[in-house]
């Protein structure tokens, strides 16, 4: 071997070896940046923790309780109206053929998640919509009696501050990436450990846990006293309905505890919010929720939807999702509408819609007098009170598991198949009791007609019961409604 060939592959190794040496010098120096970075985190929120520990000491402030907003749309009717039929007419309708029997599922009471207590390795065991899970809890966090009082609290979150907390913080975040969990999904599972490390009558241990560990995932949350139990004050990023609430600072926190309380009753709480806490909660479904897995899977049969397709229709719907949705807060229907449709069911039903159009050749007008059709008589007609006891929006979803619904959850659906099929922006026209949609159309339409940011929608209104596009319900004719955009 020739000397300059020996000189170049010296050469080589030397340079080698000295850039393996940078890397590992450059892996160490990012490493020990990391462990920097990560000590100056903890030691920062170990000071945070215990400023909040003093600052909870100190005396709370009276609130008082008020009174859960209502929907703003108010009661809908208990019948829908049919195009070209009187009031007394339309009364006897019911929204669908009377020689259709459509199935109604029985209302699902339980939530899907199911805890326990493990004393034997201090862990919560979980059956998380039928994936079982293990949740760290250390028995340093294991709170004694805790009563409804400044000086008691304050003990009880310098000691979970003081335990070893991070392993719980850590699982449940875990969860939340692993399955797709919004906000309101944390808190839930947040609540469920609580209640199982917790006996029923240790409701003040309950809520001072769920508020310190949502607080170290960094959510705005607060704890405050009626009487000898505490209650979770939760602010939202959206407006909720008839939840008790109390305004501290023009920032509505509402109240979830374990007993009712009255109008008027007297709240205790602090007002200076833990230093990390700055997430509001939110009830948006940003991204699908991977709950209950293939087999939890539902077909639903929608012999309507069949009879107005051509086709034997059926769509497949996640049980344990409709389920977790059932008691879910009521909140602006911008928050239904925006919140993610299931991948599955969304495949299911704009398949078979998007075939019918082609198939047919439909117009843009065309496709959406079909749609128009296909929700207006889809569905059976009922109202909340009459399927749920109270106000409640649809998820589309729960609109085609439960395959009834009213206005409300008609415009939700009828807006995100115009969206999803024909690519048509939409609006949603509010008035006294009732909601319908505007569709922007291309080209002018006959029928009325609203203009809205400098575009003019068309109206189509699916619970008015066989109208056609641009048809206003008669009652509503010289009534401006409230548009908001879906955009």
């Amino acid at each position: 071997m020739g000397k300059s060939v020996k000189f170049i592959l010296g050469f080589a190794m030397l340079f080698l070896c000295l850039n393996l040496n940078a890397q590992d010098d450059r892996r160490k120096a990012y490493e020990d940046f990391i462990n920097q970075r990560t000590a100056e985190f903890e030691n920062w929120r170990d000071k945070a923790n215990a400023e909040f520990t003093s600052y909870l000491e100190k005396a709370w402030e009276e609130f008082m309780v008020q009174t859960g907003r209502k929907d703003p749309i108010g009661e809908v009717p208990e019948q829908p109206e049919y195009y070209g039929k009187t009031a007394s007419e339309s009364s006897n309708a019911h929204g669908m053929p009377s020689d259709v029997e459509m199935g109604f599922p029985e209302a699902m009471l339980d939530m899907p998640i199911y805890a326990s207590m493990n004393s034997s390795e201090s862990n919560v065991d979980l059956d998380f919509f039928g994936f079982p899970e293990m949740v760290p809890f250390s028995s340093s966090m294991k709170l004694d009696e805790v009563i409804a009082k400044e000086k008691s609290v304050a003990q009880a979150w310098e000691q979970l501050s003081n335990s070893e907390y991070m392993p719980t913080v850590e699982a449940i975040n875990g969860m939340k990436d692993r399955y797709g969990l919004n906000d309101w999904a944390v808190y839930t599972l947040v609540k469920k450990i609580s209640e199982a490390v917790y006996d029923e009558s240790d409701v003040n241990q309950r809520v001072v846990t769920q508020m310190f560990l949502l607080s170290q995932m960094k959510y705005k949350v607060r704890t405050g006293s009626v009487g000898d139990e505490l209650v979770m004050l939760i602010p939202f990023a959206e407006q909720i309905y008839q939840v008790q609430y109390i305004t501290d600072k023009e920032l509505d926190m509402y109240i979830f505890g374990y007993s009712p309380l009255g109008t008027n009753t007297p709240l205790y709480t602090f007002t200076q919010d833990f230093s990390m806490g700055e997430k509001l909660i939110s009830l948006a479904f940003t991204q699908q929720m991977h709950v209950g897995g293939d087999m939890q899977y539902k077909k639903v049969n929608l012999p309507l939807w069949s009879e107005i397709l051509g086709e034997d229709f059926s769509v497949p719907i996640n049980k344990p999702y409709v389920e977790f949705t059932y008691d879910y807060p009521q909140s602006d229907l911008l928050t239904y509408h925006h919140s993610v449709v299931d991948t599955q069911t969304s495949k299911a039903v704009l398949r078979g819609v998007r075939l019918k159009i082609i198939k047919d050749g439909m117009t843009d007008e065309e496709a959406v007098a079909y749609i128009l059709n296909l929700v207006q008589n889809g569905f059976e007609y009922k109202t909340d009170y009459e399927m749920f006891g109270r106000a409640k929006p649809l998820f589309i979803e729960e609109s085609l598991y439960y395959g009834a619904n009213n206005c409300k959850d008609r415009v939700l659906i009828f807006s995100w198949l115009v969206k999803k099929t024909v690519g048509l922006e939409t609006v949603m026209l509010g008035y006294p009791n009732h909601v319908a949609c505007g569709v922007a159309f291309d080209k002018p339409v006959d029928g009325d007609t609203f203009s809205f940011e400098g575009v003019e929608y068309t109206m189509c209104d699916p619970t008015f019961i066989n109208a056609p596009v641009g048809a206003t319900m008669p009652k509503y004719r010289n009534t401006p409604p409230t548009i908001v955009s879906t955009k």
